[in-house]
């Protein structure tokens, strides 16, 4: 192509010699010489192209070299490959060896229904690994990670590098135009190569080179930038090879596959890094995780698609094991089985999609199914919405080829696949992954047109309607059959609805939270009163026969009143006021709770969908909605520190699932599905049974900032954060206890309390011994939650604005400590009804210690922050300054971003 140019200027130039001699011109016009620019020139010139920098194009350093007319690719003899990085406007150079790893695949067409296959040139034997023998893990896994399926096992890899020191001095080498060359040691034409490097055998394991078909070269590439950041990288180059052996670029789309683009990924993982940090794009990962890799330890295969299904489906596969067809999910000494995807897994378009230009196979999916991607999650014979006839076919063999009435799904061929989960059929995969409980979310939304407080009735008018933005935001009548509900019969709330959930807007509800301790500042909004007596403060939406009242106890508060538009108005009533309770200051009104449907027919090839038979409801979201309002003085908005939207990245629709997958293991049933409803019941004063696991006798607080931190914030923790524990003991983050310990037993109905014992009382009836596991109704964060995005440990720090919004994470702005324990009142063992008497962590401690929980955090905060651990009334906290903000103010020489390691 090089030669192409020249040809091209010579050409030109005679043009313009000839045009210069004729033409009837009596002014001869002087020849125009064009000169093509040298490959020198073009890659200067590509370099100050601020979008081809190495760090965010992946294809740049390839395709800038091919069309300056130098192949990327070569393959005359071992491949070699060309390749140039451009870093801050200009040429990267003094790359050496090590800053290099490159692997070359070609791309095998799927036929009878497989899937396409890329197959590396490039193989080696892996030795089965040890398992920790310190690490806890179940008997299960224990006989998995120390008796290995294989010693070795083949897996696909990278070209090895030279060991003859000359050979190695040549295999990466600069050229002056601004390029590296890159020579394989792999002889990707024989197909009986082999090399023994470190010990290690090395062959092309039989493949054969066809230079027609698509191949892939990649690089995984480290250097440093001008800022001296380490910039870690994987461009990659799609290719067929001409019969001069040089690289010819793919331009059809149809011709390569990209199934899945990293930017999915990281919307999670911030910046996916596996194998020590160099691997950081999935069109690099699917060259060596194809089915030519096996793990030698637990015997998987490992194609990618695989893989990261059953990593992200480990803890629906573990809960499926017992009953045949789940598994333990491990690869070399790792153990998967605690993973859960943070969103129902049937969304498939969180990670593929053909509507992303950069996965134009993302549509894969839908078209055509294969056992190996299928089956990941499709495990269980027992599974209710996985057909047993997947498991013992009874079909005739004029359907499938060769399948018999003992024909099980694994060893069917994937043309039984396509042939049944065809598209357009009842049951293609677009069909029936569809998810009735986030896809009808769509349609219903909850406007709140004002929210107003008359202090003489103490009443909270709001006015507000459900639409349905699919159709004009029409307005929904709200009117629930009174024959659906159920109804107090006797007492004070005689009549008044206590459960309408089995109707379609029976469950929705407004939940109102103000400042309700008495003395509390109202210049900060922080809302106490739903765990300080105000929690009776609701009312539900709809229409039904429900009568007026104050303060009812688990019934609904008011009548909506229809305008006659499907408008409606309800009043909550704001509690009396008490000693320990004043409502004032700015409040929040926020809509809670899903619509429930009938369900709807999944396998079902047109729409609309029928009903479900049997019948059944099933729970969908809704659009909640919220407002503030000012009870007393100057309505002061509560701070803005995260955001829904943020959540919903990984979440998908925050509320509706758990790492179980399942909407039966989300949290509040789903009910509660953005951050603004979640302060206001997760208030300061949310204080569980749960004991802390770090060893001292205090109960956790489930704020909502403690909560979020502890659970996702494992990873930096040295005790689990738990739900359920009931036992005063340290413990590691495995769930073992470190030393003997006291407790309840978790599953006695009675609390009695020792001798001497201050605060609200739990059980030494059980003597814990060093070694105790959890019991299995503990939820152990630790296990089940890792921070998916970068952690203290990453090149750039943790980034805590993944979450948090405008940086608010730099000033915790909260006014009240959080509630640990309560004091025990004489011999009566009954807390201390005075919120103010109740032992706190002080606000910033207990941000700070949610991760940070090790006795050294916990003693710094303690003595050096002027903060309280447990030690302190919540008057006493409120009096007192923590002077935290002297070394980790923004800005500070001990900043609380500088310590997060952010850049």
């Amino acid at each position: 192509m090089r030669h192409a140019f020249l040809q091209l200027g010579s050409a030109a130039m005679l043009a313009a010699v000839l045009t210069g001699c004729g033409g009837g011109s009596s002014d001869p016009v002087a020849p125009v010489v064009v000169t093509p620019p040298t490959v020198q020139a073009a890659i200067a010139a590509a370099a100050a192209v601020v979008a081809n920098d190495a760090a965010s194009n992946s294809s740049a350093p390839f395709t800038v070299l091919q069309g300056a007319g130098v192949p990327a690719v070569t393959v005359n003899s071992t491949p070699k490959v060309n390749f140039a990085v451009f870093s801050d406007g200009a040429v990267k150079t003094g790359l050496v060896i090590s800053n290099v790893s490159v692997a070359i695949a070609k791309l095998v067409p799927g036929i009878n229904g497989n899937p396409d296959e890329w197959k590396n040139y490039t193989h080696r034997l892996r030795t089965a690994a040890t398992a920790s023998a310190t690490g806890v893990y179940t008997d299960a896994v224990r006989a998995t990670l120390t008796t290995p399926k294989f010693p070795s096992s083949l897996q696909a890899t990278t070209d090895p590098k030279q060991t003859d020191a000359a050979l190695l001095a040549a295999q990466l080498v600069y050229n002056p135009d601004g390029y590296y060359t890159y020579t394989f040691r792999t002889d990707i034409k024989n197909p009986a190569w082999t090399a023994t490097v470190g010990g290690v055998a090395y062959s092309t394991n039989g493949v054969t080179f066809e230079p027609g078909l698509t191949h892939r070269v990649a690089i995984q590439l480290s250097y440093t930038n001008a800022a001296g950041e380490t910039v870690r990288v994987n461009p990659y180059f799609d290719f067929t090879i001409d019969s001069n052996g040089n690289a010819v670029a793919v331009t059809d789309a149809a011709k390569t596959r990209k199934m899945t683009d990293v930017s999915s990924c990281n919307s999670c993982h911030e910046k996916l890094a596996l194998h020590g940090g160099g691997r950081v794009d999935t069109q690099f990962c699917v060259m060596c995780h194809n089915p030519a890799t096996t793990d030698p330890n637990s015997g998987n295969n490992l194609p990618l698609a695989t893989m990261v299904h059953k990593i992200h489906a480990a803890k629906l596969l573990k809960s499926k094991a017992a009953t045949g067809g789940g598994e333990i999910f491990t690869v070399r000494t790792d153990d998967f089985s605690e993973v859960g995807f943070p969103q129902d897994l049937r969304n498939c378009t969180k990670c593929h999609s053909a509507s992303n230009p950069a996965t134009p196979q993302g549509d894969n999916w839908k078209t055509r199914p294969s056992k190996e991607a299928c089956l990941t999650c499709h495990a269980n014979k027992t599974d209710s919405d996985w057909d047993t006839s997947h498991q013992v076919f009874a079909r005739s063999t004029d359907v499938w080829a060769g399948a018999t009435t003992t024909s099980v799904a694994k060893d069917l061929p994937n043309s039984a696949c396509a042939a049944c989960h065809k598209p357009g059929s009842n049951i293609s995969p677009e069909r029936v992954h569809w998810n009735q409980n986030e896809e009808n979310a769509a349609k219903y939304k909850m406007n709140i047109d004002s929210a107003t407080y008359d202090a003489a009735t103490r009443l909270v008018t709001v006015k507000y309607f459900v639409s349905d933005p699919t159709n004009g935001d029409a307005a929904y009548s709200l009117l629930t059959n009174p024959s659906a509900c159920t109804l107090n019969t006797s007492g004070a709330n005689a009549g008044k609805v206590r459960d309408c959930n089995n109707t379609r807007f029976g469950n929705l509800k407004f939940y109102l939270a103000y400042q309700s301790l008495p003395g509390q500042s109202t210049a900060v909004t922080e809302f106490s009163s739903f765990n300080n007596g105000g929690n009776t403060a609701y009312a539900c939406l709809f229409e039904g026969p429900v009568t007026t009242g104050s303060s009812p106890t688990n019934a609904c508060t008011a009548t909506a009143v229809n305008d006659g538009s499907n408008h409606y108005t309800v009043q909550v009533p704001v509690p009396t006021d008490t000693a320990t309770s004043v409502a004032a200051g700015t409040a929040r009104i926020v809509s809670v709770g899903q619509v429930k449907e009938p369900k709807l027919q999944v396998k079902w090839a047109t729409d609309p969908r029928p009903e479900a038979v049997p019948a059944a409801l099933v729970n969908v979201v809704v659009q909640n909605a919220y407002k503030e309002l000012a009870l007393s003085g100057t309505l002061t908005p509560r701070r803005t520190v995260v955001a829904t939207e943020k959540c919903n990245a990984c979440h998908g629709a925050l509320g509706t699932t758990s790492g179980s997958n399942t909407l039966a293991e989300a949290f509040h049933g789903g009910a509660r599905n953005r951050v603004e409803a979640c302060v206001m019941c997760h208030d300061a004063n949310r204080s569980t049974s749960t004991i802390m696991s770090n060893g001292l006798a205090l109960f956790e607080s489930h704020q909502f900032k403690r909560l979020i931190h502890g659970i996702h914030g494992n990873s930096k923790r040295t005790a689990p954060f738990t739900h359920g524990n009931k036992v005063i003991g340290p413990f590691s983050k495995e769930g073992v206890l470190l030393a003997n310990g006291v407790g309840s037993a978790l599953s006695s109905a009675t609390v009695s309390a020792p001798l001497g014992t201050l605060f609200e009382p739990w059980s030494t009836s059980t003597v814990f011994v060093t070694g105790t596991a959890f019991a299995s109704d503990v939820e152990n964060y630790a296990a089940e939650v890792a921070w998916p995005g970068r952690t203290l440990n990453s090149p750039v720090g943790i980034n805590c604005n993944v979450c948090h919004i405008d940086n608010s994470y730099k000033v915790d702005r909260g006014p009240l400590g959080a509630v640990v324990a309560k004091p025990i009142l004489g011999t009566t063992l009954k807390a201390d009804p005075n919120p103010m008497n109740w032992m706190v962590i002080s606000p910033k401690a207990a941000t700070c210690t949610a991760c940070h929980d090790s006795p050294k955090a916990i003693a710094h905060v303690t003595s050096f922050g002027n903060a309280a651990f447990g030690n302190r009334t919540q008057t006493q906290s409120i009096l007192t300054q923590e002077i935290c903000a002297d070394c980790h103010s923004s800005g500070g020489f001990k900043g609380v971003d500088i310590v997060h390691g952010q850049k």
